[in-house]
C-alpha cells in the first residue's frame, strides 16, 4: 500500500502537476488520520470491552457472595427463632426447673453470640475498581457500594451493643454471685437455676438481650436479606 503511493506521488511530480499534487498529499494526510482515529476507536472499544468483563465478574462475584450470605442469614434466624419460646417463656414468668433440667441450654441463653461474617470479597474489589462508567447504566455500582457500606456499619453498631451486653452480664454475675464458678465450668446449675427463676435482675438481663437480639438484630438481618435479593436479581439482569 505504502508502494502504491509512493508510485502515484512519484508519477505527478514527474507530471510537474502541482495542484494534483497538493490535492493527492492532503487526501493522503486525511487517509492516514482517518485511519489513526479508526485503530484509537478500536482500541478504545477494546478496552472497554475488557473493562465492562472485568466488572461483571465483579459483579458476578458479589451476586454470589451475597447468595452465601443469605444463606447463613437465614441459618440464624431459624436459630434464634427456634430460641425464642425460651425468652418468651422467661418473660412471661412460664418457666420451671423441669423447663430447665430438659434443657440445659436454656441456662445460657443470654451468653451467646452468633458469629456472622459476611461476604465482602466482591465488594472489596469493587471498591479499588478504577474503570467503573460514569451513566446512569451503572448505577448499580453505586447502588452496591452504597449498601455494603450502610449495612456493614449497621450490622457493626449491632454486634457491638450484643457484645458489650454479654460482657456486662458476665462481669456481674462474675463480681455479684457465689455460683458464677460453678455456672460458667458447667459443674452445677443448681444455684444459677433459682437466681433465674426467683430474681427480677436475671429477667431484666433476659429482656434486655431479647431487645437487643430479636427486637433489634432480628429485623437487621431480614433487611439485609431482603436488600441482598433485591440486588442479586439487579446483578444477574446486568451480567447475563
Amino acid at each position: 500500500m505504502i508502494k502504491f503511493f509512493r508510485t502515484i506521488r512519484q508519477n505527478l511530480l514527474f507530471e510537474g502537476n502541482t495542484v494534483k499534487y497538493l490535492k493527492y498529499a492532503i487526501g493522503e494526510i486525511v487517509l492516514v488520520v482517518i485511519g489513526i482515529l479508526i485503530a484509537l476507536q478500536i482500541n478504545n472499544w477494546n478496552e472497554r470491552r475488557n473493562q465492562e468483563r472485568a466488572l461483571k465478574n465483579i459483579y458476578a462475584m458479589i451476586a454470589d457472595d451475597l447468595e452465601q450470605d443469605i444463606k447463613k442469614i437465614e441459618f440464624v434466624i431459624q436459630n434464634k427463632e427456634k430460641s425464642e419460646l425460651i425468652f418468651l417463656k422467661v418473660l412471661n414468668n412460664s418457666i420451671t426447673k423441669e423447663d430447665y433440667a430438659e434443657n440445659p441450654a436454656a441456662t445460657r441463653i443470654i451468653i451467646g453470640i452468633t458469629d456472622l461474617p459476611l461476604n465482602t470479597r466482591g465488594y472489596n474489589l469493587l471498591k479499588e475498581f478504577r474503570d467503573i462508567p460514569k451513566n446512569d447504566e451503572d448505577r448499580l455500582s453505586s447502588w452496591i457500594l452504597d449498601f455494603y457500606q450502610i449495612q456493614n456499619k449497621t450490622l457493626t453498631v449491632d454486634d457491638q451493643a450484643r457484645i458489650n451486653d454479654i460482657e456486662n452480664t458476665v462481669t456481674d454475675w462474675k463480681n455479684n454471685f457465689s455460683w458464677y464458678s460453678d455456672f460458667i465450668t458447667q459443674n452445677d446449675n443448681t444455684n444459677f437455676i433459682e437466681y433465674a427463676l426467683n430474681n427480677q435482675d436475671y429477667k431484666n438481663k433476659v429482656a434486655n438481650y431479647y431487645l437487643l437480639n430479636y427486637t433489634i438484630y432480628k429485623p437487621v438481618l431480614n433487611n439485609y436479606k431482603e436488600g441482598a435479593t433485591l440486588l442479586i436479581k439487579e446483578i444477574k439482569a446486568r451480567i447475563y
